[in-house]
């Protein structure tokens, strides 16, 4: 056991109307002395205090010095000493203990007091007699005499428990108590409320319901938590209700005090007007210690205040059957969880209640949830990456027949991408099959199985109420662990940043003097050329529309226009780089032509001729057979690359004469009606041509993308599943964010303009430090988040074929900072209902997609971040804070050009001011600015985008950054008293839903910190005490 040796001297040295019995007694003591060694009785004086049995040297020395000794009496028997030669010696054993203690007495009659005292001094005989004691009162009068107390001493440990009460309550309640005594050292009290409930008659003992948070040095605490009873089925209106409040003593030990209790039921609650009550607090010796405040509402599908009458059958049966028949206005509130059950799982929810500077109440709900799209996005992820590598096989395949270290390259390629595929498919069944949890645990972040589902993924939403003005807000965040790779070690290469740097080393430049690789510039060509047959296409409809209506300047500008477009495509097909490849490829095929007619003849010239009819002739020529897997086919690029070039622009000649011919009628008389018939076959043709230029393009730059990796394989192997792996996290979290995004928009017109003109902005606040394992991690990050830019979202109309998000893929390639040939652009197709789809924009209707703007900050902020800073580089950040703040500067501007009038000032707050403050702040040097990450966040709420919030396991510094982030939203956009904010904050983080976040992760609701650690941390991101310690991460 631990003591507190002060506070027990002060016990002990207490005047003795406080103690049960004392006097001398001789205790037998073992003597240390050289000469002297053994046992003798000592003479002591005793005093017996509860189950403490005191001794000191003297009475004389009680308030001179401290005592010599303390035994405590419990799990021990007071027996007479039998081997003793005296009659007044007894002694006192204890349970295990193999030491005795005896004691003298100075005749019989004080002897037998002693033992007499000392047996009824024991909790566990104190206890037996309570229970007698209270089955006897129990069955003369029926009731239990002990439903009303409680034991005064207790311990804090109601923090790091469950509550039992419900995620959607049918009745909340917010307490506040007034003039609390102060401790006896006349410092403020810490009070701390527990609440207790019980239903008769089915129930007979208390039950620990749920709690507040602990409010420092207060007399007249107002609790920001409030405290829920009943579910969505309705409210027992007979439950009885128990509130002890506690000071709390150290909150790091839990040790705490009973101040006072109060009891009442439901239904005194319900009877009154406004569904508020006051009610003394009674303290243990039956005075009363103060007033507790109880302001109630309840909770529905409603936002607004409902009447309750007589005629309202089924409220007052399910919910307050004891008040019907009387008129009442009800104060009801709406959690709104059936915007989210739709798309999240296992929702979490709290509620507090926070004053504003105006002295207005702010009714704020806390939810935590888990979104569907964890296993289901990453399972279509892997077949979408599936598709990519069957085509990339395929194009491997197109290449033909070749020879030398060509052919085998490209077998060791088809094998990599047919293990791939195999690897894929495995995992994508283990996911279907999965049966754990409906999210990825920290504890599981490195196994191999889960890898490609993001770790730790939740939504965290904030919504407020304000009860003055019925004014109402919400705010979303994705709290999701690092985009990282946890299975695969990254401590050879480093992570994704370093693996493709020291991949993109080994690239050829595209000249001499240019810093461009050829893999580069072959990603462009890909996305220009496509980008062009897309125009082309688009614009052969609109030719023959003209032509339709018969409408001559019309067709004639919708031809001149299509001329254009095909003489781009035709000037990109003449690029130095598909020229080469093309050269290159072509005098492959025509040495393995060579060489197997070489190798005929040579087997002809050897053996007997073989009859045609036998099947084992020659192999088919290279350039004009492929091999798929069973046989033989013809190949589509046997035509050679400079005809179909000169293809493609005559039959655009063909189309430009005839609509010429057609409009000015110089070839006799046409009807109009008839243009259309004319016009279709060039027009057919043309796309033909054009169709056949895109695959002879893929086709070529496939041969370009085995020339560039050959020599290295098993690198470009490795970055290829690590990038798919991180890719796969950040498109889910990416989805879940999107989806909950545009379902909070829906109604507003002028933001989905401008999601359809601009994009969406996708802000990613990152609390990664660049030291250690977590710079790989941050490395990992960035990759994926700059893959993000390939993805877009087009909105469709939900119909029984479509009614879940799908994933698709288009022609373009993977040309950002980190160009990949295998890769190409993702398209998520998300199905609205109709109520929501007709509320879109014309361009969304019609399909136009919508960009992803990816924006990443991070910043340090624990330990590792310190030693990076004073004895490392963080160069790694602050490039990246950089590069985000140009992405940002680029779509605010887009924004001010589209959106802001040009008179529109620059105050405190606006968009230019917060955009001139990140400016400033990422090019400051500064220790741990997380200023960065508030302004990033602020905009991005401004821009009407989307945020996600992101550390090692999204746990535990996580939860500090949303914390606050709550509470600076508070702040800023609901006038937060000022004097609150703190205990709101601390509030958030002991009683929230982020404590939740870690049980479900770790067993245990305490944030895997230390003291030491917290000393790095900066002011704002360090936890209350108790909410912390070194925990099994």
């Amino acid at each position: 056991m631990r003591f507190n040796s002060k506070e027990l001297a002060h016990l002990a040295q207490q005047n003795g109307s406080h103690f049960d019995r004392e006097g001398i007694l001789q205790m037998k003591q073992k003597n240390e002395k050289l000469f002297r060694k053994g046992e003798a009785f000592v003479e002591r004086f005793f005093r017996l205090r509860g189950n403490l049995l005191f001794y000191f040297k003297s009475k004389e020395s009680i308030n001179k010095q401290e005592p010599q000794g303390v035994l405590v009496l419990e799990r021990c028997t007071v027996e007479l000493d039998s081997q003793s030669s005296t009659d007044c010696s007894f002694i006192i054993v204890f349970e295990g203990d193999d030491e005795t203690y005896t004691f003298l007495a100075a005749s019989e009659k004080e002897r037998d007091g002693w033992i007499e005292a000392l047996h009824t001094a024991s909790y566990e005989c104190l206890k037996m007699q309570l229970l007698s004691l209270r089955e006897q009162v129990q069955l003369r009068t029926g009731q239990d005499p002990f439903s009303q107390m409680m034991r005064a001493d207790t311990g804090m440990e109601f923090e790091t428990l469950g509550n039992i009460d419900s995620n959607d309550p049918a009745m909340e309640m917010s307490l506040t108590i007034e003039g609390l005594p102060n401790e006896s050292n006349g410092q403020p009290p810490n009070p701390f409320a527990v609440v207790y409930i019980i239903i008769p008659p089915q129930q007979q003992n208390w039950l620990q319901h749920n709690h507040t948070e602990m409010v420092e040095n207060n007399n007249n605490p107002h609790f920001l938590k409030t405290i829920g009873f009943g579910d969505s089925g309705g409210l027992e209106p007979t439950m009885r209700v128990k509130i002890t409040v506690f000071h709390v003593k150290e909150r790091m030990t839990g040790m705490m005090t009973q101040i006072g209790q109060v009891i009442f039921t439901l239904n005194d609650v319900l009877q009154t007007e406004d569904l508020s009550l006051k009610l003394a607090l009674v303290g243990n010796d039956g005075t009363r210690v103060g007033m507790l405040s109880i302001v109630s509402w309840l909770n529905d599908t409603h936002g607004n205040t409902t009447n309750l009458s007589h005629d309202d059958e089924d409220v007052f049966t399910n919910i307050v059957p004891t008040i019907r028949g009387r008129t009442m206005s009800v104060k009801r509130r709406s959690k709104r969880l059936e915007t989210l059950k739709p798309l999240c799982a296992n929702i979490t929810t709290r509620t507090f209640r926070f004053e504003t500077n105006d002295s207005v109440k702010l009714l704020v709900h806390e939810y935590m949830a888990e979104s569907k799209f964890a296993f289901d996005l990453p399972i279509k992820t892997l077949q979408l990456l599936i598709e990519e590598e069957k085509t990339r096989i395929k194009h491997l395949q197109d290449l033909g027949q070749l020879t030398g270290q060509w052919k085998a390259a490209c077998a060791v390629y088809q094998d990599i991408c047919m293990s791939t595929v195999t690897t894929y498919t495995q995992q994508m069944k283990y996911l279907h099959s999965y049966q754990g949890c409906s999210f990825k645990p920290s504890s599981k972040k490195a196994d191999k199985e889960l890898e490609f589902v993001p770790l730790n993924l939740h939504l965290q939403r904030m919504t407020v109420l304000n009860e003055a003005t019925e004014s109402w807000g919400a705010y979303d965040v994705i709290t999701a662990g690092a985009f990282v790779a946890h299975s695969r070690r990254a401590r050879n290469h480093g992570g994704l940043k370093s693996m493709l740097h020291k991949l993109q080393e080994s690239y050829t430049p595209e000249g001499t003097l240019s810093k461009v690789s050829k893999v580069k510039r072959a990603c462009d060509l890909v996305n220009c050329v496509h980008l062009l047959q897309g125009e082309i296409n688009t614009l052969c409809d609109s030719v023959c529309h003209e032509a339709l209506q018969g409408d001559g300047s019309s067709l004639q500008a919708a031809t001149l226009e299509l001329e254009q477009k095909v003489k781009d495509l035709v000037l990109d097909c003449q690029s130095p780089i598909l020229q080469e490849v093309a050269a290159q490829l072509t005098e492959l095929h025509e040495d393995s032509e060579a060489l197997a007619e070489e190798q005929t003849k040579q087997r002809q010239g050897q053996e007997s001729q073989v009859s045609p009819e036998s099947g084992t002739g020659s192999a088919p020529q290279a350039m004009n057979w492929r091999w798929t897997g069973s046989c033989f086919i013809k190949s589509p690029t046997s035509e050679p690359w400079d005809m179909t070039r000169v293809n493609t622009e005559a039959s655009l000649v063909c189309l430009t004469s005839m609509v010429e011919d057609l409009v000015l009628n110089k070839s006799g008389p046409l009807d109009q009606p008839k243009w259309l018939g004319e016009i279709s076959p060039a027009v057919i043709k043309l796309k033909s041509f054009v169709e056949i230029i895109c695959c002879k393009v893929t086709y070529f730059m496939s041969f370009l993308d085995l020339i560039e990796h050959k020599d290295n394989l098993k690198l470009f192997h490795s970055i290829k599943v690590r990038r798919d792996i991180v890719f796969s996290q950040a498109l889910t979290s990416l989805v879940t964010g999107l989806v909950l995004h545009l379902n909070a928009l829906i109604d507003n017109k002028q933001v989905l303009e401008q999601l359809a003109t601009l994009g969406v902005v996708m802000e990613i606040e990152g609390l990664l430090s660049c030291h250690g394992d977590e710079i790989p991690m941050l490395e990992d990050m960035l990759v994926a988040v700059d893959d993000l830019s390939t993805v877009s979202f087009q909105l469709v109309l939900e119909s029984t074929q479509r009614k879940s998000v799908q994933l698709s893929t288009n022609n373009f390639t993977r040309a950002s900072l980190y160009p990949d040939l295998n890769r190409h652009h993702v398209c998520v197709t998300i199905p609205l209902p109709q109520a929501s789809f007709e509320k879109l924009p014309d361009k969304l209707q019609k399909g136009d997609r919508v960009s992803v703007v990816p924006i990443f900050f991070n910043i340090g902020i624990n330990e590792l971040a310190t030693l990076a800073e004073k004895f490392g580089s963080t160069s790694l950040q602050d490039k990246l804070n950089e590069e985000s703040l140009g992405r940002m500067f680029r779509y605010v501007k887009e924004y001010e050009n589209l959106y802001m009038h040009p008179q529109a000032g620059g105050g405190v707050g606006s968009i230019p001011s917060l955009m001139q403050q990140l400016h400033n702040n990422v090019y400051t040097k500064k220790s741990k600015n997380v200023e960065i990450l508030h302004l990033g966040a602020e905009l991005c709420r401004k821009l009407h985008g989307f945020r996600v919030t992101s550390c090692k396991s999204a746990k535990d510094r996580t939860a500090m950054a949303v914390t606050l982030e709550q509470a600076q939203i508070l702040q800023r956009e609901h006038n937060l008293a000022s004097h609150v904010f703190m205990q709101c904050l601390d509030c958030f983080r002991s009683e929230g839903v982020r404590r939740e976040n870690a049980f479900k992760n770790i067993g245990q609701r305490k944030y895997a910190f230390n003291s030491l650690q917290l000393l790095s941390f900066p002011k704002q991101y360090r936890p209350p005490n108790g909410t912390y310690g070194n925990v099994q991460n």
